[in-house]
């Protein structure tokens, strides 16, 4: 069957919110995802690479925040997730230590649904997460903790 369109027509933006943040969470995170299983085998140079010039973005966008303290950190990351993906994630805290707490991660839910992962392969994105938030920690001269739960993960940050 052959479909003709005879008018041009501007497609406008009418999606939801909920789904603009879920289609966001799937394709950022199905890359994440497949670029995390490619690129171990190009060695860990690759991947250390990888996540320098990753953090090196996301630093440079922090940075026009003008974030000083903790809870201005982990403000500046709820909304983020929060807006653009829709994670489900609750903030405490003060000038000098603050915590997130995610109740609902959409990029993991993202990812466990848009790819298979391994055990092995959940707990080597888990790592590379921890890395990632101890980068964050320093970059802004605080040291960082994480604890994973079962079904929540809980980040903080102390000055």
């Amino acid at each position: 069957m052959t479909i003709t369109a005879t008018k041009k027509t501007v497609v406008e933006a009418t999606w939801p919110v909920t789904k603009i943040q879920a289609e966001a969470a799937r394709v950022m995170g199905s890359q994440m995802a497949t670029i995390m299983s490619v690129l171990p085998t190009y060695g860990e140079k690759a991947v250390q690479d990888f996540r320098t010039k990753m953090e090196t973005v996301k630093f440079a966008h922090l940075d026009t925040l003008n974030i000083k303290t903790p809870m201005q950190l982990v403000t500046a990351l709820a909304e983020f997730e929060t807006n653009v993906f829709g994670s489900k994630i609750e903030v405490w805290g003060s000038e000098t230590e603050a915590s997130m707490n995610y109740l609902a991660c959409a990029m993991w839910e993202a990812m466990n649904k848009t790819c298979t992962m391994t055990k092995e392969q959940g707990e080597e994105m888990g790592k590379g997460w921890e890395t990632c938030i101890n980068s964050t920690a320093k970059h802004f001269g605080f040291t960082a903790k994480l604890e994973m739960g079962e079904k929540t993960a809980v980040v903080t940050f102390t000055k």
